[in-house]
């Protein structure tokens, strides 16, 4: 009996003439959702056009064929994304052919595609072709199983670029938390449903408006997993990329991919609402555009460090204005003497020295930015409104609170509504602070009001 695994896919050889690439652009998938976009240097471009022109060994072009319904398939691109990008370029008149063709052809040198003559646009057309391995038998753009195969034979395609931790746990298209942080930390989109790329990510977060680090190595989604993780854990814990990749693969889901309902989970949504409070303290600062952050807002493990801070006085503080201007003002402070440390200012010193991602080195991070910032606004005479430590209402201020108001929502009477239509049932009624927990509001009945759920729902949501 003959050892003979049974193959996982088939492979069929095809010549593609470039200009495919261009008159039928619709049909190929250049960057699929499994894949980061880079983009070839100038130079780089350039000389893989020279080794066209020359007829040089070009490695074979890998393509997926995904099947989109019973008659219609679009063509992947598994390996050879910048080769396709590089001849859609040029032929698109955005790349000039290079000095280096002089001895081809005098003709060659600095042209436009459109520019060539007729004779050498003839040969562009009918003898220039990428060699393509044409993968069979994966083809349903919505099987784990199909997608994982895909990727794999990406990642082994691969092996001789230097792919980091977040690069490799972005093809795990089937976890709900890559999802998530690709949802709200990449740069591009991809539609599920059309099997589209979309070269402009709608849902990315504003804070990465004022967040100084690029994105080309992902590491805006590497910030959000690492901050998931604390919002998990409920504080300073491990944010190695170790721990990273594991919280990514535990959440792997057969109706993973696509799907990104985490956002609903609770931890998803307080990162997600202190990203927001991140984003209005420093929003305003001068050095912010469409293309840059704050200089101070770069390094990764002190914009963690601004976070725990941030998240904690949010937990425990009212943040007004004027707290918020305060928090600005002081990791200015912070990172102005951070950046120059002296040799006597421990604190700063002991702060540097703990910049790795464990669970220890974060947490005295936490401690010392903490404590600095205390003093900070000690120092400046601002005095920090504390939340009360009890955010429901128990029974008895429920029923004390509902009796005083006849169970008729507040707000339905505030618009004018008659009070058959503003009256709540006690099932139904929410026991509502009138002054904001969040804005210093206390937990008592003399603080309390009957709303309906509607109302207390949009009241929560405007806070």
């Amino acid at each position: 009996m003959a050892f003979n695994p049974r193959k996982e896919y088939e492979v069929l050889y095809e010549p593609i003439a470039i200009t495919d690439f261009k008159d039928f652009a619709e049909e190929y998938i250049v960057r699929p959702p499994y894949q980061r976009k880079t983009v070839w240097s100038r130079k780089k471009q350039q000389a893989l056009l020279d080794s066209l022109f020359r007829r040089y060994y070009i490695p074979r072009i890998v393509i997926r064929e995904v099947r989109l319904s019973e008659d219609q398939t679009i063509r992947e691109v598994i390996d050879g994304q910048q080769r396709i990008a590089t001849v859609q370029a040029f032929l698109a008149d955005e790349l000039r052919l290079p000095a280096s063709l002089g001895d081809v052809n005098p003709d060659l040198p600095g042209k436009n595609y459109s520019d060539l003559p007729v004779d050498i646009r003839k040969f562009v057309m009918k003898e220039l072709k990428y060699n393509a391995d044409l993968v069979k038998g994966i083809e349903d753009p919505h099987s784990v199983e199909h997608q994982r195969t895909a990727s794999e034979i990406f990642w082994r395609l691969q092996q001789g670029e230097s792919l980091n931790y977040m690069e490799i746990a972005h093809a795990r298209l089937a976890s709900r938390v890559r999802n998530f942080i690709v949802k709200y930390g990449d740069d591009y989109d991809f539609d599920y449903i059309n099997y589209r790329p979309i070269d402009r990510n709608p849902h990315k977060h504003k804070f990465f408006r004022v967040y100084a680090r690029d994105n080309g190595r992902m590491q805006h989604l590497s910030l959000l997993a690492r901050l998931l993780l604390i919002e998990i854990e409920g504080g300073p814990t491990d944010t190695t990329d170790k721990a990273v990749s594991e919280l990514i693969d535990r959440t792997t889901a057969e109706d993973g991919i696509g799907n990104t309902t985490y956002e609903n989970e609770k931890q998803a949504k307080a990162l997600l609402k202190n990203l927001n409070l991140m984003y209005e303290i420093f929003k305003d600062d001068p050095m912010v555009d469409e293309n840059y952050g704050i200089k101070e807002m770069k390094v990764e493990y002190f914009v963690i460090s601004v976070y725990l801070l941030v998240r904690h006085l949010a937990q425990y503080y009212v943040l007004d204005d004027k707290e918020k201007a305060l928090v600005y003002e002081f990791v200015l402070a912070f990172h102005k003497r951070w950046n120059k440390p002296r040799e006597q200012d421990t604190d700063i010193l002991v702060f540097s020295d703990n910049r790795q991602q464990s669970k220890a080195e974060t947490e005295t991070r936490d401690r010392i930015m903490r404590q600095l910032f205390f003093e900070y606004a000690r120092d400046e005479n601002h005095a920090i409104l504390v939340k009360d430590s009890r955010r429901a209402f128990n029974e008895a201020e429920r029923i004390v609170i509902y009796r005083r108001y006849n169970g008729l929502c507040q707000q339905c009477l505030a618009e004018g509504k008659p009070e058959v239509e503003a009256q709540v049932s006690w099932s139904e009624f929410e026991a509502d602070h009138v002054l904001p927990h969040s804005k210093g509001g206390q937990t008592d009945v003399e603080n309390g009001q009957v709303l309906c759920r509607l109302h207390n729902k949009l009241k929560s949501n405007t806070i």
